[in-house]
């Protein structure tokens, strides 16, 4: 859980709801005026649509606040946490590849009208990391770099405490950046993309190609259950020739890219986070090791690259953190 970071206003506010609509469904949680987590609910989405999505999260904000006895003046606002392109300024979501129907859907607006309190819109990738930025591992950073490894790859850039958007909301989507000008179509289309490799998925379907492709012996390890899983990929590294040549040309892109970021944008902290990034240690020092090479050097001796300390909380908390500072 985060912790305060001193003596401050918070004492006079008011608890706000955070909500998570993400890549394993859908969260929504009770936080104090400290953005410490006071109770929470959850729901699996199974071929929901944006309607109906937004249904059940109001009834699990509904459920949360009839538990603790409190009513929707009794909060100051609501942050979203989105899995999918957002527009913060006009407050709609743009496209989730998982549900239908968020297309140009005015989620912040249908959501103020029924609860009568302010709410704000953010990715989840970028509400992940200012959940790190303020309470993680990037706290005390000036200026962070985070990118988030799930089923997509996202990611998000914070100079001076402002989270970047960009003339076209696209500032920070680190998935989208090219890595090889001949490789495996991302899922936006182009080739070469930085998510066509690091991300679950991705990962998981060179893995499968490959094993296809090895001896009977190796082939029958692989495919018997529970197959080809991101976390018996990483727990196989050490023995498996497959594995390792996986994972270590995951980590060659993904360090490849941060030590452009590092050295373009010089920050104190670029932080790794996603679930991907907790199938192991591995990875983060991995990615390290090849900033460490890549990056000019006073960018790479001076840059800290960490894990998300959130966890999967870093995307809620982040929602919660905006919501008050809203």
């Amino acid at each position: 859980m985060p912790q305060s970071r001193g003596p401050s206003h918070a004492d006079d506010r008011l608890p706000v709801i955070g909500v998570e609509i993400g890549g394993r469904g859908l969260r929504v949680v009770l936080a104090d005026a400290s953005d410490d987590i006071r109770d929470t609910e959850r729901a699996i989405d199974s071929a929901m649509t944006a309607h109906a999505t937004v249904d059940t999260a109001c009834t699990l904000i509904d459920q949360i606040l009839s538990r603790r006895n409190l009513s929707y003046a009794d909060i100051s606002g609501i942050g979203i946490a989105f899995g999918g392109p957002v527009d913060v300024r006009r407050g709609i979501t743009l496209r989730s590849h998982r549900i239908e129907g968020f297309e140009q859907f005015p989620l912040v607006g249908v959501m103020e009208e029924h609860f009568g309190v302010p709410v704000v819109l953010e990715n989840d990738a970028r509400a992940a990391a200012f959940g790190e930025y303020t309470h993680g591992a990037g706290r005390g950073a000036r200026d962070m770099v985070y990118v988030h490894l799930g089923r997509g790859v996202g990611g998000a850039v914070i100079i001076r405490g402002t989270l970047l958007h960009g003339s076209a909301m696209t500032a920070g989507e680190i998935g989208h950046m090219v890595v090889t000008t001949d490789g495996p179509r991302c899922s936006c289309g182009k080739p070469g993309h930085l998510e066509a490799y690091a991300s679950e998925p991705a990962i998981i379907s060179r893995m499968t190609s490959r094993v296809n492709q090895a001896g009977p012996e190796q082939r029958a390890t692989w495919l018997s259950s529970p197959g080809v899983t991101l976390q018996r990929v990483f727990e196989r590294y050490g023995d498996d020739e497959i594995a390792r040549d996986v994972i270590d040309e995951t980590i060659q892109v993904i360090g490849l890219a941060g030590a452009n970021l590092v050295t373009a944008l010089n920050p104190d902290a670029f932080v790794i986070g996603g679930y991907v990034a907790l199938a192991g240690p591995r990875l983060t020092a991995g990615i390290r090791a090849k900033i460490r090479q890549y990056a000019v050097d006073p960018a790479a001796q001076r840059v800290l690259v960490a894990p998300s300390q959130l966890g999967t909380d870093a995307g809620v908390i982040g929602a919660v953190v905006l919501a008050h500072q809203d």
